[in-house]
């Protein structure tokens, strides 16, 4: 049996009340663990527990309850701090279109380095801790959330640009939130693009949080704006493989392919690769990309100027013993973990 695909039809499941089915509690535990591995773990109980008591597994849900309102409470502090400063900036790839928790909280500061760096400023004076200069971006501690916060310079795997901020400065909203907070985040079309793009660059690696991430966003953007992100920063590949996926595991549980994800296919291409590996691994996730997916998408994003300049400066440091080290310690990890 398919945990991947029994969890995608557990969520996808009609009314078990009405229905008279239960899901027996070996199971809820199973797929908790499953949905864990896809970092969902507050989305598939929320979604169980609107039909069918949790038994054993109530203490975790509720647990995961208070976490995610601390972590509302974490992104709206944050954004509303650096509003106050005037910094323009997005929350990006943390607030999903469905209830979720998180392990850090992912803002671009747009404007030039002195920006960032005003940032980093404002968040320390507000009592954030410093916790690590990076690259491209700097994380600092909410001591009263217990979570991280990173502020990037730009959206980077090491000191290589994957995404342009430039590209999407102006796909800026506001989003209100469950505490009554406004908060600055990146629009549907936008933050899929920098979903995506993470998904196959960085972490190299697909699951359920982003199928479903995918999915519900389709309903809010415009397919023509986010075919044009995707274009503009050269993923093109990365969104062919990431859509088709999608694609696949919502046919294989709901016996169709939405309108919208058809239209994504038919402007950026199919490709079968990706999807006959995950049918030979029986649909299971988190999935690992084939290196061969991962160099063909970098490839392809150094037709970017900014992009392929940021790789020589990558290169370059690679000269440096410790630079060099680090990186190849994140490499390894990359190899051997299950998921991120």
């Amino acid at each position: 049996m398919s945990l991947t695909l029994e969890l995608l039809r557990t969520i996808a499941l009609p009314s078990l009340k009405e229905s008279g089915e239960t899901i027996k509690d070996q199971m809820l535990w199973a797929l908790y663990k499953h949905s864990v591995r896809n970092r969902m773990p507050f989305f598939y109980m929320d979604s169980v527990r609107k039909r069918q008591s949790l038994g054993s597994l109530e203490r975790v849900y509720n647990e995961e309850e208070l976490k995610y309102s601390k972590t509302i409470n974490a992104i709206s502090r944050a954004s509303v701090l650096l509003a106050s400063e005037d910094i323009r900036h997005a929350v990006f790839k943390t607030i999903r279109p469905y209830r979720s928790t998180t392990v850090d909280i992912d803002t671009i500061v747009f404007g030039d380095k002195t920006e960032h760096v005003r940032s980093v400023e404002a968040m320390r004076k507000a009592g954030y801790k410093l916790v690590v200069y990076g690259p491209r971006s700097t994380t600092l501690w909410d001591e009263q959330a217990n979570i991280g916060v990173d502020l990037y310079e730009q959206i980077a795997v090491s000191l290589m640009i994957y995404i342009d901020k430039k590209t999407i400065a102006d796909c800026v909203t506001i989003a209100g939130q469950s505490n009554g907070e406004d908060v600055k985040v990146l629009e549907p079309e936008a933050d899929l693009a920098c979903i995506v793009a993470h998904s196959v660059l960085k972490e190299q690696m697909y699951t359920l949080s982003e199928y479903y991430t995918f999915v519900n966003y389709l309903e809010q953007m415009d397919v023509p704006d986010f075919v044009r992100i995707v274009k503009q920063n050269n993923i093109i590949s990365a969104a062919r493989t990431h859509a088709a996926i999608t694609a696949l595991l919502h046919r294989m549980t709901r016996g169709f392919v939405p309108a919208k994800l058809k239209m994504i296919l038919t402007a950026v291409g199919e490709d079968y690769f990706e999807t006959t590996r995950i049918s030979r691994t029986g649909f299971e996730t988190p999935y690992k990309y084939h290196p061969i997916t991962v160099v063909r998408c970098l490839l392809e994003i150094a037709k970017g100027k900014m992009s392929r300049d940021s790789m020589a400066i990558q290169m370059s440091n690679m000269l440096n013993p410790g630079f060099t080290k680090k990186m190849t310690s994140a490499l390894l990890d990359h190899v051997l973990r299950k998921t991120y």
